[in-house]
């Protein structure tokens, strides 16, 4: 399927989004990923194609790639991607991915690290559409207030929706157990994401797993690196 770059958009420091049209109608569940294709010269061992989480809900019916790109090198892929002008065309196919809301819980805890915040505009302006959102909870881990990623939207859906509550968790903080501990009442009785580069998943998950909150009730996705 092909799909055409309407335009990008500066989100934070060093993080872009970039917004295609698709050729056709699209469906997608909110928090799952979509493969990318962009031919170009002398690719790295990477290759020619990625894939990302769709930031966009899918009633906004374009897709919304949304990245962080590293200062100094990185990859070939990520310079093509720089590279597309509005109008240029690309290839996209193979939805997927299960870090979706399927069953609506009482009240959910959204966890997200870096660039690991992506899944969670999908996901919470679904909610919001659905009037669905009535008690959640997102922690936000970045670098610093620069680095937050859509922090105009997490504002104004903290306005307009009193049953959601947004922390953000700056560096050197981490969300750890004594974090959990503080932040979050009755842990047990939450659904829990978490979305994030491996390790910091892996390291919240562990402490969760100390708070006691059951695997059953950890939904995770990782992300790889920013290159």
């Amino acid at each position: 399927m092909k799909v055409e770059l309407i335009k990008t958009i500066n989100e934070a420091k060093n993080v872009i989004s970039f917004i295609f049209q698709p050729e056709k109608p699209l469906s997608w569940k909110p928090g799952q990923f979509l493969f990318y294709k962009i031919p170009h010269h002398r690719p790295d061992r990477r290759g020619i194609e990625r894939h990302f989480t769709i930031s966009s809900a899918p009633f906004e019916h374009n897709i919304r790639l949304t990245s962080k790109f590293l200062r100094q090198g990185g990859s070939t892929f990520k310079k093509a991607l720089l590279g597309l002008e509005p109008g240029d065309s690309i290839e996209a196919y193979n939805i997927g991915g299960s870090f979706t809301v399927e069953k609506k819980e009482p009240s959910y805890v959204f966890i997200a690290g870096g660039i690991g915040i992506t899944p969670y505009r999908s996901i919470l302006l679904d909610l919001e559409r659905a009037d669905s959102i009535k008690d959640i909870l997102l922690l936000y881990s970045c670098r610093d207030r620069e680095s937050v990623v859509f922090g105009k939207l997490w504002d104004k859906m903290q306005k307009n929706n009193k049953g959601l509550s947004v922390n953000y968790i700056f560096e050197p903080q981490l969300i750890d157990k004594k974090l959990i501990e503080e932040k979050i009442r009755d842990p047990g009785k939450r659904k829990f994401y978490i979305s994030g580069p491996i390790n910091m998943v892996k390291a919240v998950q562990g402490s969760l797993s100390e708070v006691g909150v059951n695997e059953d009730k950890i939904v995770m996705d990782y992300f790889p690196g920013y290159d």
